[in-house]
């Protein structure tokens, strides 16, 4: 999927750009993007479920040509098709925040004001990212039409009261038709860098992912892309009857089948250990994955370090 993106800087000078967005790019971040600071083993079934769920809006034809797919007449739900377009625009903001202004990391923003002991009862924004000179938020939207009022999805941008150096309002729409994004930054502001946030949201979220090393449950092996090393950590069906007991509901639902025709596999920075123990700050460079003709459509890694491949496509 190609994404036409109108960008805004906080000069107010606006430029077209367009990115393009895998399926398996699309899966990282409509899984992890809002989930909270801790993605987990135990959270594979929220995962592939979300996958699995949601699976007739993101068929391949449809969105090869630039837009998600509906499903049948006989399954559709307004409601649920708001929930997925919600869900595909925090998605895409996240992928762009990595994409245009290069941020190492991103996490819900409520997870955020929760390690801060903030009240929650008040307006926030969506997700929250570093890049290594600045923090922002974010306020992410996807609508099936227009993209409605943007002073208003600014606003909300600027709420939460976590202090960020400045803020976007990133709103995606024509999510059925012609996917189209505008992403503006409202302000500027001179804050010092809060790396202490940063390291305590990283140590739960790199620790959540690390127990994936787990010899008991997960085979994995060290690889190298792009000159760095990586932890491939296979997934299966097979693991489910190890990481939950013997009464798991669905031992033999059929979907699981699908993980032994793709053979999933989860990417981890080698250095994942010491990012559970201790966090990163913004010393740490983001990772730029580079596509090429061959592997696009089956690597995919963040600019976090934590991707997803497949065998089969």
């Amino acid at each position: 999927m190609n994404i036409i993106v109108e960008y805004k800087d906080t000069s107010g000078t606006i430029s077209n750009q367009t990115h393009s967005l895998t399926r398996l790019a699309f899966a990282k971040h409509l899984a992890i993007a809002g989930q909270g600071y801790a993605p987990r083993p135990q959270k594979l079934i929220r995962t592939f479920a979300m996958l699995f769920h949601y699976s007739y809006y993101i068929q391949q034809q449809a969105f090869n040509n630039n837009r998600f797919s509906e499903p049948p007449i006989q399954f559709s739900d307004p409601t649920e098709k708001g929930q997925f377009s919600n869900l595909a625009g925090r998605a895409i903001a996240d992928f762009l925040s990595k994409r245009i202004d290069q941020s190492i990391f991103t996490v819900n923003y409520e997870a955020a004001m929760r390690l801060r002991g903030m009240r929650l009862n008040v307006g926030r924004p969506d997700l929250l990212a570093y890049t290594q000179n600045a923090m922002f938020a974010i306020e992410a939207k996807g609508f099936s039409g227009g993209h409605k009022n943007m002073t208003i999805h600014k606003a909300q941008s600027q709420t939460g009261g976590i202090p960020v150096n400045f803020s976007v309002a990133c709103v995606s729409y024509n999510l059925f038709s012609n996917v189209r994004c505008k992403y503006h930054d409202p302000y500027n502001d001179n804050v010092p860098y809060d790396n202490e946030l940063l390291k305590k949201i990283t140590q739960r979220y790199y620790s959540g992912l690390a127990e994936f090393l787990n010899e008991r449950y997960f085979n994995f092996r060290e690889i190298e892309i792009q000159g760095e090393d990586f932890y491939e950590i296979e997934l299966s069906y097979k693991l489910f009857e190890k990481l939950f007991p013997e009464k798991f509901p669905f031992r033999y639902f059929w979907h699981f089948e699908l993980l032994e025709y793709y053979q999933p596999r989860i990417i981890l920075p080698i250095d994942i250990r010491d990012y559970a123990k201790n966090g990163i700050t913004n010393d740490i460079k983001p990772f730029i994955f580079e596509t090429n003709q061959n592997q696009k459509e089956n690597l995919y890694i963040d600019n976090d370090r934590i991707g997803l491949q497949v065998r089969r496509y």
